[in-house]
């Protein structure tokens, strides 16, 4: 059989496994696939005994899902026309079901006027909700009269006037988000009750048995705070009862464990700032004590191994606890995979030991289940013995890509850098490769900076290959995975990290004589964009550039970016007010007159991370100064435009930039 060339729309071949949740000896997870050009999630149960798969929902978008104690599925969604109807007139509704996974047979429970983005169960008639409301919407309604209809009208009416009374005024995930909180409401016979202030925004909650709920969120008003409060509602007594309101930790993750212990993430920020990773907390609520793992902070606990096949970032932040000790997703080095931490042990083990990515995981007796990324596959289902042991693979999703399509290998390239550290880097050959020809390569960098590339399946990567370029990419100084002090770029933004870049770049085109030197292209994403506007101010080495979700003005990205406010003192240790001439000289729009080099600029129109006025601030530089520049502004994306924008977008995307290199590149 011939194999065919990966091309821009390859990505819709991948079904994107997630979302695990067990109970006993079932495990819940979805199926994300693109149909007739968009998303499709579905839900379905494997039997971890029988080997068995049951799908359990069909094109039903389907919100928060949990197990009940009586074994029937609980999720939020809304499904019924009319229902719908009311979505569409922008009055608020979440409907509640239960699915019996036996039978299939799907009930409604409860339908609220409220937002729902998380739910606990307390008793038949009694529920705890996490609502994501705009304070605005509350005045809506109060003008209103209570009446929906007449609300509908007033929201219509205002959707005309963009208002903003406090920062940040729109976040990258939910869009405008002035006035808005995550608040906790009882629902007790058929009763809502508020439970959190206005002035206090609920990012998490979990409950335990009938006994309390717990939750953490940041003051909210004027500008949001990052740092938060920690608190537990006591269910008998239906009191509020602090645990934490010293505002000194950033929290990203909290679960309940006993009546008197809770499992936290937070981070000080005392050793790297504002993007220092979590301790591992497990809490003592009865005196404020804690056991803390990951005190040093050189564990990121995140899969955030870069992949544009997966859908959405899926960067997934979930210990578990276990008896005598938490497992944890961890990144290091290239991989992702999952750690036991003993609580009498100064250093967590490797529980899984292949390379690549691990997406989520359930550890069930002593057997871990695992959606992982293995070589250049797509998500599938995994099993290992959780003492160590062989890795089987259990599903077949994407397997047969491999067979039909021809992927380029991805081979290990280090380079010493010159502090004499080794930076890790690999190459991908083009698919037609021929020994003794030259090629045009381009150089890939990644976001975050706190991400990593690993040995795993790219999309625009393979896609460059098939077109016939080599590509090259590295984890530059900044990049996570080998430990804290390697990944602060705080104050470096441009220093060690643009060092890196381009000397790999040249190692690679000595180390490999099928590079043509004379042709190279660069791009990325996010912080790849970032420095990607960097690099082509400050040097000449590349011919073709495409900036993807920049940014390229500190000063301008202060007051637009959803995380301006933080990330910009936190990162170069002033405000606009307080140096402005540093901030310009790190903006790498101060050096567009130096650019010669033919740059596309790629953005979202709706991207609140890192906003699209900075391609058009660069692309008017570029033409200004009669350089080659082109920018293409996808409406109604955000920030994760390569992972989740709609599919059509995606291959734009893609298509724009292979022509971009295509153009510019000679072959």
């Amino acid at each position: 059989m011939v194999k065919k060339k990966v091309g821009a729309d390859h990505f819709e071949r991948f079904v994107n496994l997630g979302g695990l949740a067990k109970r006993g000896t079932d495990l819940l997870f979805t199926k994300n696939r693109v149909v007739d050009g968009a998303y499709k999630t579905d839900l379905w149960l494997f039997d971890t005994v029988k080997k068995t798969y049951r799908q359990l929902t069909d094109d039903v978008e389907i919100g928060t899902y949990h197990w009940d104690d009586g074994g029937k599925v609980l999720f939020t969604a809304v499904i019924e026309e009319e229902d719908k109807a009311l979505q569409e007139k922008q009055i608020p509704i979440t409907v509640l079901y239960s699915l019996d996974p036996k039978t299939g047979e799907r009930e409604v429970l409860l339908r609220v006027r409220k937002n729902i983005a998380e739910f606990a169960k307390i008793q038949d008639d009694w529920w705890f909700f996490l609502c994501s409301d705009k304070l605005r919407d509350d005045s809506y309604l109060e003008q209103a009269g209570g009446d929906w209809e007449k609300f509908a009208e007033i929201k219509k009416e205002e959707s005309d006037y963009f208002i903003a009374e406090e920062v940040p005024f729109w976040t990258n995930s939910s869009g405008y988000c002035d006035s808005k909180r995550g608040r906790i409401f009882s629902y007790q016979n058929g009763q809502l009750s508020q439970i959190s202030p206005d002035d206090f925004h609920v990012t998490a909650m979990k409950a335990y048995k009938d006994q309390y709920i717990a939750y953490f969120g940041v003051r909210s008003g004027g500008v949001q705070n990052t740092t938060g409060m920690l608190y537990r509602y006591d269910l008998q007594r239906k009191e509020v009862h602090p645990l934490d309101t010293s505002e000194s930790y950033i929290y990203t993750y909290l679960d309940t464990v006993s009546e008197t212990q809770l499992l936290l993430c937070r981070s000080d920020r005392k050793l790297h700032g504002e993007y220092q990773d979590e301790f591992i907390d497990l809490f003592n609520m009865q005196d404020g004590t804690c056991l803390r793992k990951n005190e040093h902070c050189d564990y990121h606990l995140y899969d955030n191994v870069v992949s544009d096949a997966s859908y959405l970032s899926t960067w997934l932040n979930k210990p578990v606890r276990a008896e005598g000790g938490t497992y944890f997703i961890a990144l290091e080095r290239e991989s992702s995979g999952v750690f036991y931490w003993a609580d009498d042990k100064d250093l967590p083990e490797p529980v899984s030991k292949a390379s690549g990515k691990v997406v989520d995981y359930e550890v069930i007796g002593d057997a871990l289940y695992m959606i992982a990324m293995r070589g250049l596959g797509g998500t599938e289902l995994y099993v290992q013995p959780v003492a160590g042991g062989e890795e089987i693979r259990l599903s077949d999703e994407n397997i047969h890509l491999e067979e039909e399509y021809q992927y380029s290998a991805v081979e290990y390239l280090p380079f010493i850098n010159s502090n004499g550290v080794e930076i890790q880097g690999w190459f991908i050959k083009p698919v037609d490769f021929e020994e003794g020809k030259k090629y045009p390569t381009i150089l890939f960098i990644h976001g975050g900076p706190q991400c990593a590339f690993g040995e795993i399946f790219n999309h625009d990567m393979q896609l460059a290959a098939a077109r016939g370029f080599g590509v090259i990419f590295c984890n530059p100084t900044g990049s996570e995975g080998r430990g804290a002090d390697f990944g602060d770029l705080r104050m470096k933004y441009g220093t060690i990290d643009y060092d890196d870049l381009i000397g790999f770049t040249r190692h690679a085109a000595t180390q490999l004589p099928w590079i043509d030197d004379k042709n190279l292209g660069v791009t990325g994403g996010s912080y790849g964009g970032i420095m990607t506007n960097w690099i082509i101010g400050h040097s000449d080495l590349f011919k073709a550039a495409v900036s993807d979700r920049g940014v390229c003005n500190n000063i301008s990205d202060f007051g637009l970016s959803d995380i301006g406010v933080s990330f910009g003192p936190d990162t170069f240790e002033t405000t606009p007010w307080g140096d402005a001439a540093f901030l310009w000289d790190q903006s790498p729009l101060k050096y567009a007159k130096n650019i010669k080099t033919p740059t596309l600029f790629i953005h979202g129109m709706e991207d609140y991370r890192c906003p699209y006025d900075s391609a058009l601030q660069m692309h008017t530089a570029l033409t200004y100064f009669g350089i080659p520049s082109k920018a293409v502004i996808f409406r109604g994306e955000n920030h994760e435009l390569c992972r989740s924008g709609k599919p059509k977008h995606r291959i734009r995307r893609l298509e724009e930039t292979m022509k971009w290199f295509e153009t510019y590149l000679s072959k």
